[in-house]
């Protein structure tokens, strides 16, 4: 291709290199239709598509996000109920969903597989530009709200997915929080609106305005088209116009995204959130100091204001971070700059407050500032916060997120709004710019120009309420009510048949006709031998050194892996503190922030864990160890084993002050996120009724929010308890007897880690310490945990290896069968929760659960019925080929180096062959229906332990407290 050039339909308009993505970007746009696309170029195989759209709402009934969920559900070449979910179950795809965003959809796939990516292409154009939405008013009713009633008796209530995902959303604090930010923010764009939609008032949502707003924003003239990787790009261009651009013309799309004039003066808001009646209110408000921070096409000062958010509240040098807390405003400090929208925001949060503060707050704040702006920040904290950036930039590990998708969505920082998108992509220019700035002023003028010189701003403060979560739900039942009650006879019976139309039309199975329609690949593209995990084990002086030789572009993963057997069980809760302080405070050589910015300057990251592993089969089994995780630059190697060295010898746990902080930070922390992990929350203690090594990993969880909490209530009494008990661990677990490392780096390497680590193993405790036994009664407690949340988590599992069962591969299969098919229908679909979920793992554990949901008892039923949904389990030989290859998806995650090194670690250490997964991939790839059906007795042994856990909303727990053995609030 050669600029101005015009292939099938599109003219090529820039070519540019972007050596940070080690691409080559095209920018075209399709003549016909308006279509634009933007093609990076490179030799990735893990290709991405994405087709996405300018979508800003205009209320809070959540349009935009219904319209993402309904587009997926049936289309004119793919005419089933979720072709979505087919096509999870039948692909090789390395990522496949859909995104709301404040302003825009974007509905990416990936795969590595040549067929499959095309075929998911095909399916996501499909659905966007023709679903089956528009003709079918259930797909509404299913994904959006409807009300629902079954009989003339019966109370009027309303279900619907998104309006259940969003009750449950909107029931966290933090997400709250951040939607009367942006409304307060914005209070004339779409910005103020919430796009996922406001429960309140996502039934306000009419079909013809869900119609209307598809039709406005889903034509090609409104359209951004990604493509990325190792792909023929002639081809692709062909197959965009002849099948779907060259059938619509240009138009005009009224999608601009509108600016928000600065205000005069700053803005003050109040509001409330839900607790529960049991909850303490007292140190549990919110304050936000928030600001309109300039334009997303200045990348240079977009970049400048992620390093200013670091350097002056992310890390434990941050000044302004220790000038909150040192104030006592509250109790934690956290930060948002949003820079996904047009216009950015950032915003400085303060945690477990009062609401009287927040004149103070927004003071100290200031006044700190100006301080800074005046005085200047120091070197050595900036630059540590740029060398972190540039060091993350330069990695590019997204984990299992391919790289690929976050280019795209990277992209659209600019590109939405008219700008370049491969501006959002370079980085190297304006990293040299905001170096060259660091002695020229260029932090402080980032500080005058967007803080204390910006009039748009507004100060929030949100409240603890004991009585909104009752009076929103009797307000609710009350409108309800009165619907019900102007409702004609007939126009109950309406409702009821809606009801059970809906019901019958999610009940009813996919014709064998419908379901070939979704192209499938065959169990022959995929390989039978497992891929390899690169492992050899070495010794250096004694201590096991699990080494993988892989490419990391010079970076070296280091996991150092002490035993925690060490560690008598009275003292364990003092061991997971000990994770969360070091690295945290001062040692005898340095400050807690000089240790900080050495961290920021020469490593990629430390971070400490307190962890357990299970041997391969052995339920009962438990190996507990405290787990570093270091990477750096292979020459910075030196300083990262002077760092460990520092803070594992010679860490200080005197200054009463800064522990006090630190365990009010956590407190708080664990407060905050406990909505957002209730699902994991469950599943840690279903897992600590059941076996040692769970109730282990378990005592980090709830258990140790209660030690936190009682440290702080009697922290006078408690601190020189925990000093000593600190002085007596830390040469237990920072030992040199069976200490473990890996490390994951190109052999090359190795010379300077052996090197290094010499040196470092001297200077660990050469004592040797005895194996603790842990002696805990494991009974089903059945806990009921409650909160102000409006949906449940409920979760129930057992151990089915105690139980006599062996694993096996196939187990896999039946978590896609049970995920993308009867938990989809009975628990999504005709439920209303967002999701439903199962796990089964080689140490013999197996857990369903699912994930804001509005039921309990009939969710608990249907994990119940599972067994017998499986005694019947009939499926075609095509049918379970897509099983198969939706598990094989799943088991071939593209792993980054630094996850590649991790596993093979820690299949190691859980004595994992490559035989084991060898035998584990054939018994996958050779699932037939009959194997399904023979697990049916092992459901049904685990179902009839009666083992659960759920979190929820107190109200709905009392009306089934008969189910539990206790309830109680979550925290």
């Amino acid at each position: 291709m050669e600029e101005k050039d015009i292939i099938h339909g599109f003219r090529v308009l820039r070519k540019s290199e972007i050596g940070e993505t080690n691409s080559v970007g095209w920018l075209l746009e399709h003549e016909k239709s308006g279509a634009r696309l933007f093609f990076l170029q490179n030799q990735d195989d893990n290709k991405v598509f994405s087709i996405s759209f300018r979508t800003p709402p205009v209320d809070d009934t959540g349009v935009a996000h219904i319209v993402e969920h309904s587009t997926l559900c049936g289309s004119r070449k793919y005419p089933l109920k979720e072709p979505f979910v087919e096509l999870v179950k039948g692909s090789l795809n390395t990522f496949l969903n859909a995104m709301t965003y404040p302003d825009k959809t974007m509905y990416p796939v990936a795969s590595r597989n040549d067929k499959d990516f095309q075929n998911l292409m095909d399916v996501y154009l499909d659905a966007v530009f023709y679903p089956a939405m528009r003709d079918n008013p259930q797909v509404l009713m299913q994904e959006g709200w409807h009300y629902e009633i079954e009989k003339p008796e019966d109370e009027l209530s309303y279900s619907g997915v998104v309006y259940n995902e969003m009750k449950g959303a909107l029931s966290a604090p933090d997400d709250l929080l951040e939607s009367r930010i942006m409304s307060s923010l914005y209070p004339d764009t779409t910005y103020g609106f919430e796009s996922g939609g406001d429960p309140e008032a996502i039934p306000d949502l009419t079909q013809e305005k869900f119609l209307a707003f598809h039709e406005r924003y889903y034509h090609p003239s409104n359209s951004y088209i990604y493509l990325y990787g190792d792909l023929n790009i002639e081809e692709k261009l062909a197959y965009l116009d002849e099948e779907y651009l060259s059938r619509f013309d240009r138009i005009p799309v009224p999608s601009r995204i509108e600016r928000q004039p600065a205000f005069p003066n700053m803005v003050r808001w109040s509001g409330e959130y839900p607790v529960s009646e049991e909850e303490d209110t007292k140190e549990k408000t919110f304050l936000a100091l928030n600001w309109v921070v300039g334009d997303s096409l200045n990348s240079r000062d977009m970049m400048g204001l992620e390093i200013l958010e670091h350097a002056l509240l992310r890390t434990p040098a941050a000044p302004l971070r220790k000038a909150l807390i040192d104030a006592r405003i509250g109790k934690d400090v956290d930060s948002n700059f949003e820079d996904d929208i047009l216009q950015p925001f950032f915003s400085i949060i303060v945690n477990n407050a009062e609401a009287d503060r927040a004149e103070a707050f927004r003071e100290l704040v200031l006044n700190t500032l100006q301080n800074l702006a005046d005085h200047g920040l120091d070197r050595t904290l900036l630059e540590a916060s740029v060398n972190l950036l540039e060091f993350r930039l330069r990695e590019s590990d997204y984990g299992s997120a391919p790289k690929g998708l976050i280019y795209g969505i990277r992209a659209m920082k600019t590109w939405l709004y008219d700008g370049q998108p491969e501006d959002s992509l370079r980085y190297e220019e304006n990293l040299a710019a905001i170096r060259e700035g660091l002695d020229q002023g260029y932090f402080e003028d980032l500080i005058r120009r967007y803080f204390l010189q910006n009039t748009h701003s507004t100060l929030l403060v949100l409240s603890p309420d004991k009585t909104l979560a009752e009076k929103r739900e009797r307000e609710l039942q009350e409108r309800l009510a009165e619907k019900k009650a102007a409702m004609s006879p007939q126009e109950i019976q309406d409702v009821i048949r809606a009801t059970r139309a809906l019901k019958e039309r999610q009940q009813s199975p996919e014709s064998e006709e419908a379901l070939r329609t979704i192209p499938v690949l065959g169990l022959s593209d995929i390989r039978r031998e497992t891929y390899e995990l690169p492992l050899s084990v070495r010794e250096i002086e004694g201590t096991t050194v699990l080494f993988s030789d892989i490419e990391t572009n010079g970076i070296v993963y280091l996991n150092l892996y002490f035993d925690a057997q060490t560690v008598p069980q009275e003292y364990l809760p003092y061991a997971y503190l000990l994770s969360e302080l070091l690295g945290n405070v001062d040692t005898s050589e340095h400050t807690y922030a000089e240790l900080a910015n050495y961290k920021n300057l020469y490593t990629g990251g430390v971070a400490y864990e307190l962890t357990t592993y299970t041997r391969n089969g052995e339920p009962d089994s438990n190996l507990p160890k405290f787990r570093i995780k270091a990477k750096a630059l292979r020459e910075k190697l030196p300083q990262l084993f002077l760092l460990l060295d520092e803070v594992l010898n010679r860490s200080r746990f005197t200054d009463a002050k800064r522990i006090r902080e630190l365990l009010e930070q956590e407190q708080a922390s664990m407060e905050v996120n406990l909505q957002r992990s209730a699902h994991q929350v469950v599943a840690s203690r279903l897992a600590g009724y059941i076996h040692e090594a769970g109730r282990y990993a378990d005592e980090g969880g709830l258990p140790f929010y209660q030690f936190i909490r009682d440290l702080l209530q009697h922290f006078d009494e408690a601190l020189p308890k925990m000093q000593a008990v600190f002085q007596e661990l830390m040469p237990r677990l920072f030992n040199q007897h069976r200490l473990i490392i890996s490390v994951t780096e190109r052999e090359e390497g190795y010379p300077a880690i052996e090197q290094g680590f010499r040196k470092f193993r001297q200077t660990l405790s050469a004592k040797e310490f005895a194996p603790e036994t842990y002696h805990w009664t494991l009974q089903a407690l059945n806990e009921g945990l409650f909160s102000s949340s409006r949906v449940q988590y409920v979760s129930k599992g057992a151990n089915f290896i105690q139980l006599g069962y062996p694993f096996t591969g196939s187990m896999h299969v039946l978590e896609t069968i049970l995920r993308y098919g009867y938990f989809w229908t009975k628990i999504r679909v005709q439920g209303g929760a967002y999701g439903a979920f199962t796990n089964f793992n080689r140490n013999g554990m197996m857990y369903f659960g699912s994930y804001r949901d509005p039921n309990l008892r009939e969710t608990l039923d249907v994990f119940d019925g599972t067994a017998a949904y499986l005694r019947q389990f009939s499926a075609s030989d095509r049918e379970m080929d897509k099983f198969i290859i939706g598990t094989m998806s799943v088991i071939d995650t593209p792993l980054t180096p630094q996850m590649k090194g991790n596993a093979a670690a820690t299949c190691w250490l859980r004595g994992i062959s490559r035989a084991d997964r060898q035998k584990n991939r054939e018994q996958i790839l050779d699932t037939r229906q009959e194997d399904i059906r023979n697990l049916a007795e092992t459901i049904d042994a685990c179902m009839k332990q009666n083992v659960f856990c759920v979190f929820g909303g107190q109200e709905k727990l009392e009306e089934e407290r008969s189910l539990f053995g206790t309830i109680k609030p979550a925290l």
